[in-house]
């Protein structure tokens, strides 16, 4: 029996990203919620993979109890100082701002494997050809649901062919729409079935790249629930779950009058249309970037996540 897994998917406790001086939570599914979906999108085994964390796949794990039909692996999206690496099948997390080898090192610890997500991406942290090569890396995400530009997921595409990793495709999903939208097939339908297909080189990326909907789709998502969770902290009405909100603790380390300036930058972003010029802009500009012969940008692959 064929079963699908994802590999990279995120939720709230991903912690906020930035861009230049705006800071924005880099998702803000709540761990149950992407239980649900994927159970909904038929994959059978779910790979949480927060930024730098694993609380959240351990809730999500701990939910997804009372379910016969999918299975959570415990993983975590580690900045190491050549870029991002992500362990699966871990116990604890993994210590952020290692080099990469140390990085690979604990992840093997803990008896998990590694990956490497987007290795060829330039406009995250990815570690590129030459770290991919000195690394001990299990499998290379060959295919990232979250990179429209074509090129970085080619050359990660044609470097799977040597067979010297597992390729494998995950959704990066930073919203619940995106779960599923690129996965990894493999035989069997356990948890253990896909870590043996891992090692065995037996997997199969499958799907493809978000649409731009999707992309709207997040973007006005998550800045609706931080406007909504900063107006109630400027009003002083966090209380109870909402207090314990890995977002709201983000929030709460920024001043009053940065949280209203945030909110009134918001209130700019929503007005039609301009989530969707923002998404179709930034794609462009990612297909650029990324393209090697478009002469954009400068390779990320070995600095470090903000």
């Amino acid at each position: 029996m064929t079963s699908k897994a994802d590999v990279h998917v995120h939720t709230k406790y991903s912690g906020m990203g930035s861009y230049g001086f705006i800071r924005f939570p880099e998702s803000v599914s709540d761990p149950e919620d992407v239980v649900r979906i994927a159970r909904k999108v038929g994959l059978r085994v779910l790979c949480i993979t927060d930024h730098d964390e694993v609380a959240g796949a351990f809730l999500a794990k701990e939910y997804a109890k009372q379910f016969d039909d999918i299975e959570v692996v415990i993983g975590e999206e580690i900045t190491s100082c050549e870029g991002e690496i992500i362990g699966i099948f871990l116990t604890e997390k993994v210590t952020p701002q290692m080099t990469a080898a140390e990085t690979c090192a604990e992840i093997r610890r803990q008896g998990g494997l590694v990956l490497a997500p987007h290795p060829f991406s330039k406009h995250v942290p990815a570690l590129g050809r030459e770290m991919l090569e000195k690394s001990d890396v299990d499998g290379i995400e060959t295919l990232n649901g979250g990179h429209v530009d074509g090129h970085a997921n080619s050359a990660a595409q044609e470097a799977g062919e040597c067979n010297r990793w597992a390729c494998l495709g995950g959704s990066d999903a930073h919203s619940l729409l995106q779960i599923g939208q690129a996965w990894t097939e493999f035989e069997g339908v356990t948890a253990e079935d896909f870590r043996r297909a891992i090692l065995e080189h037996k997997t199969r990326p499958a799907g493809k790249p978000m649409t731009i909907f999707m992309g709207t789709n997040w973007s006005v998502g998550v800045v609706l629930q931080a406007d909504k969770l900063m107006i109630k902290s400027l009003f002083g009405m966090l209380e109870g779950a909402d207090a314990d909100d890995p977002i709201v603790r983000s929030i709460r380390k920024s001043s009053p009058p940065k949280r209203l300036l945030a909110l009134i930058g918001s209130l700019f972003f929503l007005m039609p249309p301009m989530p969707f010029l923002v998404t179709v802009f930034g794609q462009r500009v990612m297909r650029r970037w990324n393209d090697p012969h478009g002469g954009g940008g400068r390779d990320l692959s070995d600095s470090r996540r903000r």
